[in-house]
């Protein structure tokens, strides 16, 4: 379930271990469903939610259950494996 528009869900990197979320709703949006992912986001980050490969911070587009920030991690991580 990933968020079709953008600019609603921001998030900001403070440091290392914290970051800065806001979100914005508009009439025409679904309000509930932008208001659960960013529920489970802010889960995410407060875990510490970095990429598994590279240990970057999770860029706010990718799945909620995402491992990877981007497919190239996730495809050298796999090659790591075997």
């Amino acid at each position: 379930m990933t968020d079709r528009d953008y600019g609603s869900i921001r998030v900001e990197e403070i440091d290392g271990s914290h970051v800065r979320m806001g979100i914005s709703t508009y009439s025409w949006q679904n309000v509930t469903r932008i208001r659960r992912r960013a529920i489970a986001l802010g889960r995410n980050y407060a875990k510490g939610w970095h990429c598994l490969h590279c240990g970057n911070l999770m860029p706010e587009w990718k799945r909620v259950d995402a491992k990877y920030c981007k497919e190239g991690c996730r495809k050298m991580a796999a090659r790591q494996r075997r």
